[in-house]
């Protein structure tokens, strides 16, 4: 028998070569996987308005879709369910009849309000009945003015209550002081003596002033509450 070969030491065998070609080639193939995510459109909704939790990097091996509102699935209410071979919508507890799921998974919110704020979960199923989930928000804020915050708003509304009190109490401020102006006037006009003939004292009934003293003297008129004081040419007065 002939002496038996050994290969030297630190030499390469071919079929090593080619193994490692191999697992490089099996490691490159290997399927990656994206974990999907949910996104809220928009991000923060006005109460009355629509909002679409859009799910991203969905797979095409999906076969059913579940939203759950909360956290996470376990645990949480279903709002509603969607079988994709038969394409239907499968109410939950939580379901409210405002809400949609889409083919690709995304749900749709109609007419949200503040209490629909909050997370909401996405859980899906494949062919081989593995299961993934991914939450996302939903935020609802109050219907104001567009552009100017809930502060803004209270201020302008304060600052147009205020101007509206400021114009009535002016309007009756110019209203009263225009009736009383009125009643002083007619007052004057009550208390005006008769007009008199020359030579006959509207103070003296019947008595003839000569010709060469005065018509009649001079009496001031003073009005002060209800008293009326016409005071004479000799500082006397007399009270009506």
């Amino acid at each position: 028998m002939g002496p038996h070969s050994v290969a030297p030491h630190g030499g390469h065998r071919p079929w090593q070569g080619l193994l490692i070609t191999a697992s490089l080639l099996t490691f490159w193939d290997l399927p990656t996987t994206v974990q999907f995510t949910i996104e809220a459109l928009p991000s923060s909704a006005a109460e009355g308005k629509d909002v679409l939790l859009l799910a991203r990097n969905i797979s095409e091996t999906i076969q059913a879709y579940y939203w759950h509102k909360g956290k996470t699935a376990e645990g949480s209410p279903l709002i509603a369910g969607y079988l994709i071979d038969v394409q239907v919508n499968i109410p939950g507890t939580a379901y409210s009849g405002r809400e949609t799921i889409y083919p690709n998974g995304s749900l749709l919110f109609q007419n949200v309000t503040l209490e629909d704020a909050g997370s909401y979960t996405l859980r899906t199923i494949n062919a081989s009945y593995d299961s993934d989930q991914a939450t996302g928000q939903l935020h609802v804020h109050q219907n104001n003015v567009p552009g100017l915050p809930v502060g803004a708003v209270a201020g302008i509304v304060t600052g147009v209550l205020v101007g509206v009190a400021l114009v009535a109490a002016l309007v009756c401020f110019l209203l009263l002081a225009r009736t009383g102006r009125a009643s002083i006037q007619r007052d004057l006009r009550e208390q005006r003596p008769p007009a008199s003939t020359p030579g006959e004292c509207p103070f003296s009934p019947g008595v003839e002033a000569p010709r060469s003293a005065l018509q009649c003297p001079i009496l001031p008129v003073i009005l002060w509450g209800p008293l009326t004081l016409s005071l004479g040419l000799q500082g006397g007065y007399q009270e009506t």
